[in-house]
């Protein structure tokens, strides 16, 4: 899989404007501003409908406009498919999905061109809060499976009908129905992260033995206070259901469900102690990008597709070593997009690929990538 041609009009501070986009590596330098990032969080957009930068969607909409609009021409086993989608900024933020001339629905949209995404922020994964690992792993779950977004969409429509009655005390009786359903789609959440985690834990080794980890093993592991996630799959439903009764008294007034997989995280640890009270801030990065790329080695093996890559200031809190494997792993890979500040130090470690040059918000034209001395 892999993005042929890509154009962008009114999008954060990018030029409108069309590329070619070459297969295999691509490095985009230019100085600070120029527009590298905002480059690759428009693919991401593109792909994933949300971006790697924290922040409400209207702000991707460059100042002064109304909306923003993305497409790609995307090679898919052979055939060629035309995506794109319209934004609108009308009081609120308006997105229309396409395939060619057909409109979409975000679920069978997202599926047509998953992009990885590496960056800074990835730094969350070891020391953010349980919600960014939370995201991290159902995006894997539902590129794995796409079944798993509707299920997960409607996890969340019951449990804020559950917090619903909370906030306004409902009789007990009033609970059954929502809490019944809640059970089902939450043990169905569960179960697809645990099997996630599982297909990490087979891969997370290798890939950060071959970025040059030294720490040793990064252990991952699904973690619940409720005590949920510990029981077997086939009594999962029911023991969500009994904690979800159980808790009802303690949460009246509050308004919010605190058992469940929305409250559940996925632990890291290196020699038995927490990953983020550890490590550096270089071996933290180095431990979040082994997590991406496993991510997509999962992806690779159970779907037999590869996400295209884009890795924003790929340089940043690594040192020259790490960045040299770093970029040999993914210039083995399919379709990625390398973002870096500094081209002195990244375009002598590129063997192969091409290099974009940015500025003002413009790709201004490429060269072949060098090879280190």
């Amino acid at each position: 899989m892999s993005i042929t041609r890509f154009s962008v009009s009114e999008f954060r501070n990018l030029s409108a404007q069309q590329l070619d986009v070459p297969p295999g590596l691509t490095a985009v330098v230019g100085p600070n501003g120029s527009g590298k990032t905002s480059l690759l969080e428009a693919l991401a957009v593109l792909g994933n409908l949300t971006s790697f930068r924290p922040g409400p969607a209207a702000s991707w909409i460059q100042h002064g406009a109304h909306g923003f609009g993305l497409a790609a021409a995307v090679e898919r086993g052979g055939a060629a498919v035309e995506i794109r989608q319209e934004v609108r900024l009308r009081g609120t933020v308006g997105r229309s999905l396409f395939r060619g001339a057909r409109r979409l629905g975000a679920a069978e949209y997202l599926d047509l061109l998953p992009v990885a995404t590496l960056s800074g922020h990835d730094r969350a994964l070891v020391w953010g809060a349980p919600e960014d690992r939370r995201r991290f792993l159902d995006r894997l779950c539902f590129q794995l499976r796409p079944e798993a977004l509707p299920v997960l969409q409607r996890y969340r429509r019951a449990l804020r009908q559950r917090n619903a009655l909370l906030a306004r005390s409902a009789r007990g009786d009033e609970f059954d129905a929502f809490e019944q359903d809640l059970s089902q789609l939450g043990a169905h959440v569960i179960n697809a992260r645990l099997a996630a985690v599982a297909g990490l834990e087979r891969v997370l080794g290798y890939e950060l033995e071959a970025l040059g980890w030294s720490m040793g093993r990064a252990v991952l592991s699904y973690t619940s206070t409720d005590g949920v996630a510990v029981a077997e799959p086939a009594t999962l439903a029911a023991r969500l259901r009994a904690a979800l009764a159980a808790s009802r008294r303690l949460e009246r007034g509050r308004g919010h469900t605190a058992v469940g997989p929305h409250r559940h995280d996925l632990q890291l640890t290196v020699h038995g102690a927490p990953a983020r009270e550890t490590l550096s801030a270089g071996q933290g990065k180095l431990l979040a990008t082994g997590l991406k790329l496993a991510a997509m080695a999962v992806v690779g093996r159970e779907r037999g597709r590869t996400p295209v890559v884009v890795f924003d200031d790929v340089d940043a809190e690594l040192d020259a070593e790490v960045l040299r494997r770093v970029i040999g792993r993914l210039e083995r890979g399919a379709q990625a997009l390398l973002s870096s500040a500094h081209e002195e130090m990244m375009l002598p470690r590129l063997t192969r690929g091409a290099v974009w040059r940015m500025a003002s918000g413009t790709v201004e034209g490429d060269a072949p990538g060098g090879s280190e001395a």
